[in-house]
């Protein structure tokens, strides 16, 4: 793994622009963030709402940005033009392993359903111990509180371990980002033991 990809960063995010504003200026200040501490961003290569505002902000900061988009997608121009990198892939399954795997870390911002699924994959790689970087969840304006309350009755009704809370960190705002990639828990493998019945 080349440093480039060693120092890149996953980020899931949603193409709504009807959410409120402050939704896209989280995804913007993000990028700029992430762009200044040499973080490579690899998302989902989308122009619109928060995945626009994301890599515009990286690419303002002079960053490298890495998009994904199914061909389906990009048949439809809603492809991001000025990206580092924008790969086309086959079908979401696709875009959704080529992403994490170029990746060494996952930040989710709010989302819909496909921010849901990835989010919740790269948990459950995690808890496998497939995928072993940071996850950080940044829960503007308290929206994944349902989310999180969720994961809690998983552990309480003993669908998941007390240990797997540890899988991630959240954060309310983006420049406490970089802190909470830096000071996340270990993680190996061996969540394995502790994944199965």
């Amino acid at each position: 793994m080349t440093e480039r990809l060693a120092t890149a960063v996953c980020v899931y995010c949603a193409s709504s622009g009807s959410c409120d504003p402050q939704y896209h200026q989280v995804a913007r200040r993000l990028g700029e963030i992430l762009a200044r501490a040499g973080r490579t961003i690899v998302y989902g290569g989308s122009r619109a709402g928060s995945m626009g505002a994301l890599a515009d902000g990286a690419l303002g900061a002079g960053g490298h940005v890495v998009g994904v988009l199914p061909q389906f997608l990009k048949d439809l121009e809603v492809s991001h033009s000025g990206l580092s990198e924008l790969h086309i892939v086959e079908d979401m399954r696709t875009r959704k392993h080529l992403m994490l795997s170029r990746a060494s870390a996952v930040v989710a911002l709010p989302g819909g359903c496909g921010t849901f699924e990835e989010l919740l994959e790269a948990m459950t790689l995690k808890r496998l111990g497939v995928f072993l970087g940071p996850i950080v969840i940044v829960n503007t304006r308290n929206y994944f509180a349902p989310l999180l309350a969720l994961l809690d009755a998983a552990v309480r009704e003993r669908f998941m371990d007390a240990r797997h809370l540890a899988m991630w960190q959240v954060v309310e705002a983006p420049e406490e980002v970089l802190p909470a990639l830096l000071a996340a828990p270990p993680w190996s493998a061996t969540a394995r033991s502790f994944a199965t019945p």
